[in-house]
């Protein structure tokens, strides 16, 4: 009688601990959809590089990680913490000992402090290495001077001083005539703290190298072009990453 009722514990016992199991919580069996963050095309997002790329070593796929070293805020509300990950991927390399070297690179999606994903089609609009020097004093004066410039100029722009000002690059193709080579200079600025104005574009403290991010409709990613050499970026190198206009959706027939 005993034997008996000890099994016919067991057995409950066996049977509780399957149905928790299936119902813990901690056990997901669908992954989460990702979230939405309303970043506009043009927001542009200061962040920090982390590994290296080179194009002589990285491959079509490889993994890029970036942190965001400064939140994103419109009107008082965080749309992109402080701490967060850009995450991407290589999309090809060129070097192969021609006049130039090229990687292609591309971001994809945003992962937030808390582990949740958001989808994301953004690019390198501006870099500099670790221990640049800071090409302005502080970014609040260069906008007061950016937006005096501006109403100087034309009394209607004062309102669209605040906005992003997108780059307009477009991507350079495999054979490059030498005006091309020489790309677009530098533009906006970088503080001390490592930190880009929203309109900044170009290499800082890199005249071998070449950014070139289009925001029209349907671009991806970035083109960073260098001399021969290659092009390397190392662990740490300060980014400013902006988003590029959403792909399109496919047609629904």
């Amino acid at each position: 009688m005993t034997t008996k009722t000890f099994s016919v514990a067991l057995l409950v016992m066996a049977l509780s601990g399957g149905l928790m199991a299936q119902n813990s919580p901690g056990k997901k069996t669908v992954q989460d959809p990702p979230v939405t963050v309303p970043l506009s095309t043009g927001t542009a997002i200061n962040a920090s590089l982390v590994g290296e790329l080179d194009s002589s070593k990285s491959k079509p796929g490889d993994v890029v990680n970036a942190i965001v070293t400064e939140s994103v805020v419109y009107q008082r509300s965080v749309l992109l913490p402080k701490g967060s990950r850009i995450v991407g991927h290589v999309v090809r390399t060129d070097a192969d000992g021609g006049e130039t070297s090229a990687l292609f690179v591309e971001f994809d999606r945003a992962v937030l402090k808390n582990g949740q994903e958001a989808e994301l089609n953004a690019g390198i609009q501006a870099l500099a290495p670790i221990g640049a020097k800071p090409t302005i004093p502080s970014r609040e004066k260069y906008e007061e001077n950016r937006m005096d410039m501006q109403i100087r100029t034309d009394p209607g722009l004062g309102a669209a001083g605040t906005q992003v000002l997108p780059s307009t690059y477009t991507v350079p193709r495999r054979t490059m005539s030498p005006d091309v080579q020489q790309g677009p200079r530098i533009e906006g600025g970088l503080d001390r703290k490592g930190l880009f104005t929203p309109d900044s574009k170009g290499a800082f403290n890199d005249p071998n190298l070449r950014v070139f991010t289009p925001v029209s409709e349907g671009s991806h990613g970035t083109v960073l072009v260098g001399t021969k050499q290659g092009v390397r970026l190392e662990n740490g190198t300060h980014l400013l990453i902006v988003v590029q206009p959403p792909a399109p959706s496919p047609d629904i027939r």
